[in-house]
């Protein structure tokens, strides 16, 4: 079975904060409509980030630890 393309919305507390699993969808459209709403509750935008990966858990956990390992 092939995975969709997902993706999903990030956030963090602060420079150095991890980042973390905010919100994801298929369409990339709703997602940066989410993002929107997070900058309009005063989220910096240097705070969230928008990633693309396959759909399953394991393949978006695995970006977000790559992130927050620094690579």
């Amino acid at each position: 079975m092939t995975s969709r393309m997902y993706h999903t919305l990030l956030a963090r507390d602060g420079r150095n904060a991890p980042w973390k699993i905010e919100f994801g969808d298929y369409s990339r459209a709703t997602v940066e409509a989410e993002r929107r709403y997070y900058r309009d509750q005063g989220y910096k935008a240097a705070s969230l980030k928008i990633i693309t990966t396959g759909d399953t858990q394991a393949e978006i956990n695995a970006a977000v630890d790559k992130l927050n390992a620094g690579e």
